[in-house]
């Protein structure tokens, strides 16, 4: 079993804290607590995401960065193989956020333009038709 199947990413607080540890050079877990408050309204539960941090340290994915000041963890820093970890589950967040996206792209018949918002459609003939606005609609009225 690979690494990366061990820990599953199953959830928006553990793909956010992915993308928190990759942002910074080091953060801690109450960073990251404070950050899913402020940012996404969301209350984490602190065992949940220093659990998360225990496995990704566990896995090699995380190490503790050292305070200059004191003898504590001033927080946690991705490592090689963490950095390879969180772009192959940015990839594939990546590729479904594109799937999704794909499926609400229309094609203007008219200029062939990829439109997401604001699809002008037109019936000509008895078929409904998608184009980017109504001066490729008539041009495409006009030359059929």
């Amino acid at each position: 079993m690979s690494q990366e199947s061990e820990i599953k990413i199953q959830n928006f607080t553990r793909f956010y804290a992915l993308v928190l540890l990759k942002s910074k050079e080091s953060i801690t877990g109450y960073y990251i607590l404070k950050k899913l408050k402020s940012d996404l309204k969301k209350n984490a539960s602190p065992t949940y995401v220093y659990d998360f941090l225990k496995s990704l340290k566990k896995r090699g994915f995380i190490e503790e960065t050292k305070s200059l000041k004191s003898k504590k963890s001033a927080g946690y820093h991705l490592t090689f193989e963490g950095k390879v970890f969180v772009e192959n589950v940015f990839l594939r967040f990546n590729n479904l956020i594109e799937v999704s996206l794909r499926s609400n792209l229309k094609v203007c018949v008219g200029c062939g333009i990829t439109i997401y918002d604001s699809v002008y459609t037109k019936i000509i003939g008895d078929k409904e038709l998608n184009f980017c606005c109504k001066y490729c609609a008539k041009e495409f009225k006009i030359s059929n």
